[in-house]
This record gives structure tokens, sequence and C-alpha cells, in this order.
């Protein structure tokens, strides 16, 4: 949270020099593609499309995958030490959204400056995890082959700037959003029922952070649940207009 804090700092800082970097001159241009720069870092390529509609509204939507990488913060659950294996996680995520430009700059017609908007979330994941679990004297292991599906909805306040004449640098700064997820998978364990006991506890403990009620899980060797989370979204988007 605090790393999140500081680029939204950061970014408030560089809006003098972003708005310097404008182009004076901006063609009219309706269409935006955009790659998401810093999805790249984590195995995950993101691809957005922008559509202008007025003279300040737009509709975007965003599709992504993912490859492998790190398991989503979402698996790091308190004492639940969660690993994948060789093959790590993959899946992909579509990202629907709608935008209010508050001042398209006076260059030109192409979306650009501040916005704020709508945006919702769908992501699946997939993957071979290893969860390691403390006893009270050492970690033992349960293997779960599982798949965990994200539905969420948020807001996003951002700035985008034109250079060049048809690029444009999108700076998402911002982008709470509250989701729900199921995570359903195969457990092999010799301590089943302490297994699922672990998990739903440590679910149970972000959920009364959030202020919702406890979820129950059944012990079985097909573990099934739905929960809660909050979530955020930041990107710094490279496009080209046409």
């Amino acid at each position: 949270m605090k790393s999140r804090v500081s680029a939204c700092i950061l970014v408030m800082l560089l809006f003098p020099v972003l708005g310097r970097a404008q182009d004076t001159i901006v063609t009219d241009y309706k269409n935006t593609v955009k790659v998401n720069s810093a999805a790249l870092l984590l195995s995950n390529f993101s691809l957005l499309y922008e559509r202008k509609l007025n003279t300040h509204w737009t509709v975007l939507t965003g599709a992504g995958y993912r490859w492998g990488g790190s398991v989503p913060k979402v698996f790091g659950l308190g004492d639940v030490i969660v690993s994948s294996e060789t093959n790590g996680i993959t899946g992909f995520s579509f990202t629907p959204e709608v935008r209010y430009y508050f001042n398209f700059c006076e260059c030109g017609g192409s979306p650009s400056g501040f916005y704020t908007g709508l945006y919702g979330r769908y992501t699946k994941y997939y993957g071979n995890l290893t969860f390691n679990l403390w006893n009270g004297s050492e970690y033992y292991e349960a293997i779960v082959s599982s798949n965990l599906r994200e539905i969420g909805a948020g807001i996003q306040l951002g700035y985008q700037f034109v250079f060049k004449q048809r690029w444009t640098v999108d700076i998402m700064f911002a982008g709470p959003r509250l989701s729900t997820y199921k995570l359903k998978g195969d457990i092999d364990s010799e301590d089943l029922e302490d297994v699922v006991s672990k998990i739903e506890e440590e679910i149970n403990k972000r959920r009364e952070w959030l202020g919702m009620d406890p979820i129950t899980i059944e012990p079985s060797t097909e573990l099934e649940a739905n929960f809660g989370f909050k979530n955020f979204r930041y990107a710094i988007g490279i496009g080209f207009l046409f």
C-alpha cells in the first residue's frame, strides 16, 4: 500500500511535466490501441482499445493473458505459504471501461488530460499449487490443482497525454475495486480437514477486515470457496492513435 501511495504522489508531482510534454497540435483521432507496459513486468500481456464517443466520453475494452510468473496475492493467506509448480500460473482477463475526460486538451480532440471512469474485471487463473501449512512445529504440504475466478468492479483515475502526434502515454494511477472470487481445486493432502480449515480461517480474517460475514468451506478433496476481497488496478499504457 505504501508503494502505491508513493507512486500516486510521484505521478501528481509529474503532472506539470506531463502537461509540457503534450503536443500543441493534435489531430482528432477517435481510436487508440495501447499496451500495458507495467503488466509485462508481471508476465502478463495486456492490450487495450479505446474509442472516443463525444467531447468527453470514451469506452475501452482490455484483454490480457498471463503465461506464468508468481502466485497471485489472493493466495498469500497469512501463515499459509503458497508456491506454484514449474508451469506457474496461467490465465486470462477481460476489462471493460467507460471514461470521462474532464477537458480534452485545447490542442485537439484526441482523448487526453485528466479522466475518471468505471471499469469491470473478469479474470480466470489456472495452476498447480503447493500449500505449505504450519502445524505448530513444522510445515507440511498440500497439493492443489486449482482455478480462481474473479469478477469485480471499481473506479479509475488517471491522466493521458499525446506526443509525436499519434502516440499516447496513459497513466492509470488509482483504480480501487471490490472483487468476488471463486476458488476451486482438487486437494491431495494427508490432513485434509486441517488444510481446508486453515484456508477458511485465513480467508475469513480478510473478510472480517472488510466487514463481511465469514464463509464456511466443507472439508473435501474437491475444494470450492466463494469470497470477496478489495483489489487495485494501476498501469502505464503506451498507445497509438488512429
